[in-house]
């Protein structure tokens, strides 16, 4: 399973994110829209059976958000 920390900070206009550990990074109009860019990095980083998210607000202008890519089963 893997997992994806972010660091998001809104500069006015555009969010930005940066992966706390890792190279991946996107950047987008709105926090939703962000949220959806990561998800689609995350999950083309690795493979995986689904995805949980959350999204945390620390600020009115940061965030933490984190990818859980569920592992995908053996068969029997």
């Amino acid at each position: 399973m893997g997992v994806y920390t972010f660091v998001c900070r809104s500069s006015g206009d555009e969010w930005t994110a940066k992966q706390l550990k890792g190279e991946l990074e996107a950047s987008a109009a709105t926090p939703y829209e962000l949220q959806r860019r990561l998800v689609a990095a995350a999950s083309a980083a690795d493979s995986a059976a689904g995805v949980q998210s959350s999204f945390a607000m620390v600020s009115p202008s940061s965030a933490v958000f984190q990818v859980r890519l569920l592992p995908i089963p053996s068969p029997p």
